[in-house]
């Protein structure tokens, strides 16, 4: 009898801690950074259910990421598009970068430089630096949207403001193509779509 009792303790005590377990996995989200270690299938399951019944747009990237890099899961590009998809549709910059990146290389989408410009802008318009570079870019070589010299030099502006360095030289670059009223008219665009970028985040 006593032992009996003791083997019930033991086994109420496992699964309380298995309990926690799962709440803090459930509670937790996901660390995000460009090298993940694998997924164990318990927590592929997790992030699954939370990008998918939840709603969670930070698991719906982590779930997007873990496809895109083959962990924990077999590669899967036209998954990680549709995860992505579904995480920047709901605001998320990096998820909206991400999926501007895989228009351009037709990963797991029709590659559509219409569309990664669309998304590019939309990750470039939230303050995300590395998509203000990316925008400039793409106006400066006219790929995905008509080629605007003075449109790039608003877009490497503001992603210089933020220390972007290949930015800075870019826009000294395209500064020369443009004439004294072209560059006057960038700069006080540059500095109000910073203004209301500032604003907006001092509202978040």
């Amino acid at each position: 009898g006593f032992c009996l009792c003791l083997e019930m303790s033991m086994r109420e005590t496992a699964m309380k801690q298995l309990t926690l377990i799962a709440v803090i996995l459930i509670l937790t989200p996901a660390t995000l950074c460009a090298e993940e270690p694998p997924m164990s299938a318990y927590q592929l399951a997790e992030t699954q259910l939370l990008a998918e019944y939840v709603g969670l747009p930070e698991q719906q990237e982590a779930l997007a990421r873990a496809y895109y890099q083959g962990k924990g899961v077999e590669r899967n590009y036209d998954e990680a598009a549709k995860w992505f998809y579904e995480a920047a549709n709901q605001g998320l910059v990096t998820s909206q970068f991400q999926l501007a990146i895989m228009y351009g290389r037709g990963e797991g989408v029709n590659k559509d430089y219409v569309k990664a410009v669309k998304w590019y802008r939309k990750a470039a318009e939230q303050g995300y630096v590395p998509a203000q570079f990316e925008l400039g870019n793409r106006y400066a070589a006219g790929k995905g949207t008509p080629q605007n010299y003075a449109d790039a030099y608003v877009w490497y502006s503001l992603a210089a403001a933020s220390g972007h360095e290949k930015a800075l030289k870019q826009r000294n670059d395209y500064a020369r193509k443009l004439t004294h009223e072209e560059i006057m008219e960038a700069q006080r665009r540059s500095a109000s779509l910073f203004a209301a970028m500032q604003q907006a985040k001092a509202m978040e």
